[in-house]
C-alpha cells in the first residue's frame, strides 16, 4: 500500500500524476560512495599519469558496442593520460582484450576496483546507467554515451515518444543536460572525443560539470536510505 523509493524524480511521476502513496528514502549510492571516501587513501594512485577512466558497462553487449569506441576517442589522449578501463564483475579479461584488439595493448583493465579508478580518474567515458550516478558523486567530469542498432530511427523514436529528455540518472535528477548525452544518432567517436576534449581539467565544461554535481548531491541528500526505509516501515507498523 506504499512505495519508497531511491530516486528523487519518482515522487512527482508516481504522487504527483498518478497519485500513488511513495516516500524518497535516499539514495544507496551516496553512502556507498562516501563509506568508500572516508577510508581512501589519496595517495593511492594507479598511475603515475593522470587518469581517463572508462566503464562500457557490465553486460557482454554494452561492452562490445561501447567501449571500442571509447577507446578510439580516448587514444587521441594517451600521450597525457593514462586510459583505464573499469572491468565488470563475471566478465574474463580476456573478453575486454578481445573487443579492443590492438588498440588496448596500452591500457589497463582494472577489474573489480571501479570505485578506486573513480577515485583517481580526471575525466571518465561512461555507458548510461548506474555508473554514470557513481562518476558524478566522485565528482569526474565525464561524457555518457549509449550506441543503439538503427541509431536514426531511434532517435527520431526517442523525439517523437519518449516523454523524458534524458537518458543518465544524472541529469534525470537534476532536470537539467548537466553531462553531455551521446546516444543513438549522436553517437560517434568524434562526439566522444570532442566531449572528453571540454572535460579535461582546463577544458569549458570541467569546472561548470563540477558545480552542477553539487546540486546533484542536495536533491539526493545524505540519509541513509536502508535507515530511512526501516524507520518508515516500523512506524507504519507501530500505527497498524
Amino acid at each position: 500500500d506504499r512505495m519508497f523509493c531511491i530516486l528523487p524524480f519518482e515522487v512527482d511521476f508516481y504522487e504527483g500524476k498518478h497519485n500513488y502513496p511513495i516516500d524518497y528514502v535516499g539514495n544507496p549510492t551516496v553512502a556507498e560512495v562516501d563509506s568508500f571516501l572516508a577510508f581512501h587513501d589519496p595517495a593511492d594512485a594507479l598511475s603515475d599519469k593522470p587518469v581517463i577512466a572508462l566503464l562500457p558497462g557490465s553486460r557482454r553487449q554494452e561492452i562490445k558496442d561501447n567501449l571500442p569506441a571509447m577507446l578510439e576517442a580516448a587514444s587521441a589522449y594517451s600521450d597525457r593520460y593514462a586510459v583505464m578501463v573499469a572491468g565488470a564483475p563475471g566478465i574474463e579479461p580476456d573478453y575486454y582484450h578481445r573487443v579492443m584488439g590492438g588498440a588496448g595493448r596500452s591500457v589497463d583493465i582494472i577489474h573489480g576496483q571501479t570505485y578506486r579508478l573513480l577515485a583517481c580518474a580526471s575525466a571518465a567515458v561512461v555507458t548510461s546507467g548506474t555508473a554514470t550516478l557513481e562518476t558524478a558523486l566522485f565528482g569526474v567530469p565525464q561524457v555518457v554515451c549509449y550506441k543503439t542498432p538503427l541509431p536514426r530511427l531511434v532517435s527520431f523514436l526517442r523525439r517523437r515518444f519518449l516523454k523524458v529528455k534524458y537518458v543518465s540518472l544524472v541529469n534525470l535528477i537534476c532536470g537539467s543536460e548537466v553531462v553531455r548525452e551521446l546516444v543513438a544518432s549522436s553517437f560517434s567517436v568524434a562526439n566522444i572525443r570532442a566531449g572528453l576534449g571540454g572535460i579535461l581539467p582546463g577544458g569549458d565544461e570541467a569546472g561548470r560539470m563540477k558545480e552542477d554535481y553539487r546540486e546533484l548531491r542536495r536533491r539526493l541528500g545524505t540519509g541513509d536510505a536502508a535507515d530511512n526505509a526501516a524507520r518508515l516501515i516500523a512506524c507504519r507498523v507501530a500505527k497498524k
